[in-house]
């Protein structure tokens, strides 16, 4: 004699077992006791439907098989992890340049017309000197602070050879003039500015440059880099506020004015200092 399982139907023939082996439901119990049937129909309906339920999600996983996932591993990860990081630290470096130029545009109409900043609101928070690489300017501004304008300006130039990783060389190229970072450079230009009151900074050579039309003999002459026709040594330089307005600092040459650093001449070497800053901050013209 045959028995059926209440539940999922299928057969067994004796001895049946404790549970189905199909469904798993209590076999014995309707056995030894047929009128359970009646008594526990509740139960039996909910696990008929239930039943049922798990044929047609499986029928339906059959049809139609899920991919499945695969686990993510910490080879997976870590790319996504350097990507995030990385596009973090653009983002940054984007917003201080921004703020850099921002806060030295200000400074810059602030020292030519403060009426013109009566309706501009100024940054909550001053954030020089700032570096795109993690320079850290406090040697130079206490210089500059201290007014040691020949000191400062040495160390303005082998901070720009470590930047431009061209400390070994002494010089400068004209691609690492073209590269040369911008929120540094207008951070070195805007430090000379502010605590030589405007007198020195590669603005204010920017601005004679440009109005001599780049005539480089008449440029050296108003910003007091020779004497009459002779072309003064660094030693000879003014490093006071007695100075020429745009005295310093001194970037395009380093020994003597009517030479160079490097392979370039100090007329080209200006040329392509005021070219990266135009690039980098556009500070005085359009």
């Amino acid at each position: 004699m045959s028995f059926q399982c209440p539940v999922c139907d299928s057969d067994y023939q004796k001895p049946i077992p404790q549970t189905c082996l199909v469904c798993g439901w209590d076999l014995q119990f309707h056995i030894s006791i047929p009128e359970g049937l009646k008594q526990n129909q509740n139960h039996l309906d909910w696990a008929k439907q239930t039943w049922k339920y798990r044929q047609i999600v499986d029928i339906d996983q059959h049809k139609t098989p899920s991919k499945s996932k695969k686990r993510l591993t910490i080879a997976d990860l870590l790319p996504r992890l350097e990507s995030l990081e990385n596009q973090l630290q653009q983002a940054t470096r984007e917003r201080q340049n921004l703020q850099n130029l921002l806060d030295w545009i200000l400074h810059y109409l602030e020292s030519i017309n403060p009426e013109l900043l009566v309706n501009i609101t100024p940054p909550s928070d001053q954030n020089f000197p700032q570096s795109e690489i993690g320079i850290d300017y406090s040697s130079l501004i206490e210089l500059l602070a201290h007014g040691d304008w020949k000191t400062a300006d040495e160390y303005t130039w082998k901070l720009m050879l470590y930047i431009a990783e061209r400390e070994a060389e002494k010089w400068l190229r004209p691609e690492d003039i073209e590269r040369f970072p911008c929120t540094d450079l207008n951070t070195l230009n805007w430090l000379w500015e502010y605590y030589s009151q405007g007198l020195f900074s590669l603005t204010r050579q920017w601005e004679i440059f440009y109005n001599l039309e780049g005539d480089y003999p008449k440029f050296c002459d108003q910003v007091g880099w020779c004497r009459g026709e002779s072309w003064l040594y660094y030693e000879e330089l003014n490093f006071t506020l007695n100075a020429p307005l745009g005295h310093l600092p001194i970037i395009a040459w380093r020994k003597r004015a009517c030479y160079g650093v490097g392979n370039t001449t100090p007329n080209e070497n200006l040329s392509l200092i005021f070219s990266r800053l135009s690039t980098c901050s556009k500070p005085f013209r359009a």
